[in-house]
């Protein structure tokens, strides 16, 4: 064996030392101490997680109804006083009705008289206007069958013109569709492309090719990826064919299938065009009985001289007597007010013996009811308040909502979202949106124009990881935890990326990340040392500085690498 020269081992010594004293400077670097910290933390736990929106407003009942008499008088009784419970039907009070009476029996007697007129001419006219009406009846029969048949053509007109333009619409968009999945194939296929091209213009200088790789018969990790790429490849350009080939078929189908809706869609206009033409020649004979009816009828009212007391005259009377005496039986009616529904009674404007007026208003979320007796708690009471516009935006009909009332300080109730006004309002520069809640049961001791706060539930997440708010920054889209473990007695964090479900009032959903029982920092001004080595200075909120991210998909520091 030839000796070595002494030279070359020295050479290489001092190397080899140089080697081992970088890479312990590097491990130092690269891995500090860590440095002993008092953190504040918090324990991943499983629970469920709520977000909530809060607007103060006021309790209402819209159900309120005010109550007046069909005509003003004199108030002769009163059945009820303020505070009593009424239901439907209960005779409230009542006017003097003397006057109404006497109105009532001289419109019965004028209406008797009409109706005595009316029958001596009515019954000459009798027979003729049985045959008039009896000709017009069946040509409004006809009319309505003439009317419904072109209602039918057209329809099937419109249905078969329809289903053309429906396909024509649809066979549209199936082409984009069969485009699009070309342009995918295409798109999958430039990918696989540029994956193969990549890696082979990496090793395939190496010797790394298809060929080579094909003929080894040992296991080459490298071989292994190259053939993964390039089967995918083969696979996408399959993918593209077959895509192309869809698409031809497809579109001649559609071709066939909207020349058939077309050639439908012509019979139907023919067919429209000549049955309206037969029904149009059939309505003529029913016209002409109509006008031969008729023509009997007027010899008949000349040949009997009808003159003032003709039939039209007097039933004009007889309508004329016939209505004043129902606007007198309804007045004498209107005199006795009655209870419509069931409620309390909150409001009575007049005593017995003073003047009634039959003015009043019934009440809406905005304004209260009046009249001479105003029954309130007609309906279950309601609660109306305003949100901004982010908190508006989040709410809609039919959620659950909770409340509390500053006057009822031990009481709550429960309700939902019946409405959100599509309208805003905006007072000083400020945009709200009125909200208005049902409001669940009797409360005890509720009353109208309390001040409540409304509290809607706008996301529950049931036994869910979840970890306090304060935990989580997110920034740039993606969300961090700074995980805290203890290593050789002392406590070091590692920033660890989450997925964020529902971020709830206190609490956030980890859909991803975290695992229960682990413990996180809360927001800290101390620096400390990761697991991997690197300082991280805390800031507020819980994030942690990150010096690099893998390329490689690994977070490190500095110009850190990952294998993938």
């Amino acid at each position: 064996m030839r000796k070595i020269p002494s030279r070359v081992v020295a050479i290489n010594s001092v190397l080899v030392l140089a080697i081992v004293g970088g890479g312990f400077w590097g491990y130092s670097t690269l891995h500090p101490k860590a440095a002993p910290v008092t953190l504040q933390t918090a324990t991943v736990t499983r629970g469920d997680v709520e977000s909530t929106v809060s607007a103060s407003g006021k309790v209402i009942s819209p159900g309120d109804i005010g109550l007046a008499p069909l005509v003003a008088g004199t108030l002769k009784s009163l059945n009820v006083k303020v505070g009593d419970h009424v239901s439907a039907g209960d005779e409230l009070a009542q006017l003097d009705t003397t006057s109404l009476k006497t109105a009532q029996a001289q419109s019965l007697a004028a209406l008797i008289a009409a109706k005595a007129s009316v029958a001596s001419a009515a019954t000459q006219l009798t027979q003729a206007q049985t045959t008039l009406d009896t000709a017009n009846q069946n040509l409004a029969n006809q009319q309505t069958t003439i009317s419904q048949n072109a209602e039918n053509y057209q329809a099937a007109v419109t249905a078969a013109k329809k289903s053309v333009d429906d396909t024509t619409a649809n066979q549209a968009f199936s082409a984009k569709t069969y485009q699009q999945a070309i342009d995918t194939a295409k798109n999958s296929l430039a990918a696989a492309q540029l994956s193969y091209d990549n890696y082979l213009g990496l090793y395939g200088p190496a010797g790394i090719t298809v060929p080579w790789c094909t003929s080894i018969q040992t296991i080459n990790a490298n071989c292994s990826q190259l053939m993964t790429y390039y089967q995918a490849l083969t696979n996408a350009k399959i993918a593209v064919e077959t895509a192309i080939q869809n698409q031809s078929a497809s579109l001649l189908k559609d071709q066939q299938s909207l020349a058939l809706l077309q050639t439908s869609y012509n019979t139907a206009v023919t067919n429209q065009k000549i049955n309206l033409a037969k029904d149009q020649d059939s309505l003529t004979s029913f016209k002409l009985a109509v006008t031969n009816a008729q023509a009997a009828l007027d010899n008949l009212k000349v040949s009997q001289n009808i003159g003032s007391t003709d039939p039209t005259t007097a039933q004009l009377q007889l309508q004329i007597a016939q209505a004043n005496y129902d606007v007198a039986t309804k007045n004498l009616a209107g005199a006795t007010i009655t209870a419509p529904v069931s409620g309390d009674v909150a409001s009575i404007s007049t005593a017995v013996g003073g003047s009634v007026d039959t003015k009043f208003t019934q009440a809406t979320n905005t304004t209260t009811a009046t009249g001479f007796i105003v029954l309130t708690n007609t309906t279950s009471l309601r609660v109306t308040a305003s949100f901004s516009e982010a908190d508006a935006a989040k709410i809609v009909a039919g959620q659950d909502a909770s409340f509390t009332f500053d006057a009822l300080s031990s009481v709550t109730a429960t309700g939902k979202v019946l409405q959100v006004d599509l309208l805003p309002t905006t007072s000083g520069g400020v945009t709200s949106y009125g909200a208005t809640f049902s409001v669940d049961g009797k409360v005890p001791g509720l009353k109208v124009g309390m001040t409540a706060t409304a509290t809607v539930s706008t996301g529950f997440a049931a036994g869910v990881i979840q970890v306090s708010a304060q935990a989580v920054t997110t920034r740039g889209g993606l969300s961090f935890v700074n995980v805290v473990t203890t290593k050789n007695g002392k406590q070091v964090i590692t920033p660890t990326p989450v997925v964020v479900g529902l971020k709830g009032d206190s609490a956030d959903e980890i859909q991803s990340g975290l695992k229960e029982g682990e413990k996180v920092s809360l927001p800290s001004v101390k620096a400390t040392t990761s697991s991997n080595g690197f300082a991280i200075g805390g800031i507020p909120g819980g994030t942690s500085a990150f010096a690099g991210v893998g390329a490689g998909g690994g977070i490190g520091g500095g110009q850190g690498r990952g294998n993938g």
